[in-house]
């Protein structure tokens, strides 16, 4: 391995949720693109972990178990990210088979929306492209894609499937208190996800929101983002130590959407000292 061009990602995605990858084949892309750390956080669900857990074994990638739930908020997007989780917690089990039957129960509205918009795909067609795993609007918009109602998953997010547009339905999300213990009982860190998605652009209700965070028991801020510029970078890093928190970085990668594994920018890669202080700090 090349020691000067060690890197690290601390939020990708597998195709337990909305990647296209499986999860070894995840960890197998790790070691191609000399990864030493990688975590896979995917949304709602622990269902990949075991499987990228065994075949990181005995090699030279150290892997971080984690998830990535949605968060109740109004304003943006709040995702929250929890590192080194426990994924055989018993209460984070069933919650993350609870969201999965809410998240299937979803596609199968958006289907009916599409439907009567004469858009028409099957359910099977997205449990396929799902791997039978817990679907996710992706899936969705990668089957529309394939019968050519777009040119590319953004082209497809651009018309289709959110608010306003045909194939919306609202998603389940849960409150910042109930996600935050549920990460707590699993042994992990809970971490913002690229903050820049709370459309927070006042620094001191910025501030306000990191108070509340801390105080309910949040540990960390994803600093190095695909979603941040170099300006958001230096911000949330003086955020992150003024308060004292733990700072994370993750391409969000899933395969599809241009991500480069370890980077945070075409050209930036995420700093591996910051996995090391968070091994200091939180590894026994």
């Amino acid at each position: 391995m090349d020691i000067m061009n060690r890197k690290i990602d601390l939020h990708t995605h597998s195709n337990a949720s909305d990647g296209i990858y499986a999860p070894a084949e995840l960890i197998a892309k790790a070691l191609e693109n000399n990864i030493i750390a990688l975590a896979v956080t995917d949304h709602d669900t622990i269902d990949g972990l075991l499987e990228a857990d065994e075949y990181a074994r005995g090699t030279s990638v150290r892997f971080v178990p984690g998830i990535e739930f949605s968060i109740e908020y109004s304003g943006g997007t709040f995702h929250l990210i929890g590192l080194y989780i426990d994924y055989n917690n018993k209460s984070l089990r069933s919650e993350c088979k609870r969201l999965a039957q809410l998240r299937n129960g979803r596609a199968q509205k958006i289907i009916e929306d599409l439907e009567r918009h004469n858009i028409n795909i099957s359910i099977k067609e997205v449990e396929d492209e799902s791997h039978d795993g817990t679907i996710g609007r992706p899936h969705i918009a990668r089957v529309m894609v394939k019968h050519g109602y777009g040119k590319n998953i953004n082209d497809i997010f651009q018309n289709f499937l959110v608010k306003g547009k045909p194939g919306y339905a609202k998603k389940e999300r849960l409150k910042l208190e109930a996600a935050l213990s549920l990460i707590a009982d699993a042994g992990g860190i809970p971490i913002i996800a690229h903050p820049v998605t709370l459309n927070i652009s006042d620094e001191r209700l910025f501030e306000e929101m990191l108070a509340d965070f801390i105080e309910k028991g949040g540990k960390g801020i994803e600093v190095y983002s695909n979603l941040h510029t170099l300006e958001d970078v230096t911000f949330f890093l003086k955020m992150a130590d003024k308060y004292n928190l733990i700072i994370s970085g993750g391409s969000d990668f899933h395969g599809d959407k241009e991500e480069i594994m370890g980077n945070f920018a075409e050209s930036e890669m995420i700093p591996v000292e910051i996995f090391y202080e968070m091994e200091r700090l939180y590894r026994f």
